[in-house]
């Protein structure tokens, strides 16, 4: 009798503790949701698609080798705003508040070919600021370079298939 009272009770903490470990996913998703339903409009907004435009169209002119600097107002303020965006974005993926599944399979192929063209731009500005002292210098838009790698990582096409909903073919 006390050998199955013990069964049952450790079956009821084993299943107590599963419940809970999946309440806790829940709470983590739905805290998660608004922050994500943000960022994917945001994404869609005019101007990040004008600064999307101006990185794939108008940068490979410009003298990525002096940074920020080497760009037009204009094209500074897109460029600036979109690589803020990614950074933000790379910083909440980062520490876990939003998963890189959803961001990969939606924005993916944003962050790759983005962080392709700005790179060059990316290490200049670092460069630069390392010469004009400016505070920890290297961190210039480091989780939007992370955010890449995260993304090559767990590429779009294999995020969306992989996930359990997905009823698409490859």
């Amino acid at each position: 009798m006390e050998i199955a009272a013990l069964v049952v009770s450790l079956l009821a903490f084993a299943v107590s503790g599963l419940v809970s470990l999946r309440q806790l996913r829940l709470s983590q998703h739905a805290n998660a949701l608004p922050v994500v339903v943000d960022l994917f409009r945001e994404h869609r907004s005019a101007r990040l698609a004008q600064a999307r435009t101006f990185v794939h169209e108008e940068l490979p002119a410009c003298n990525s080798a002096l940074g920020l600097a080497g760009l037009p107002e204009e094209g500074r303020d897109l460029v600036r705003e979109l690589a803020w965006y990614y950074d933000n974005l790379g910083a909440l993926v980062a520490h876990g508040v939003v998963d890189i599944e959803p961001v990969s399979g939606y924005l993916g192929g944003s962050v790759i070919s983005v962080w392709e063209r700005m790179e060059p731009l990316v290490r200049a500005e670092r460069t630069r600021r390392v010469e004009n002292s400016l505070p920890d210098p290297d961190r210039w838009q480091v989780y939007f370079e992370n955010l890449y790698h995260l993304v090559r990582e767990a590429p779009p096409e294999q995020a969306r298939t992989q996930t359990p909903l997905w009823r698409l073919s490859a």
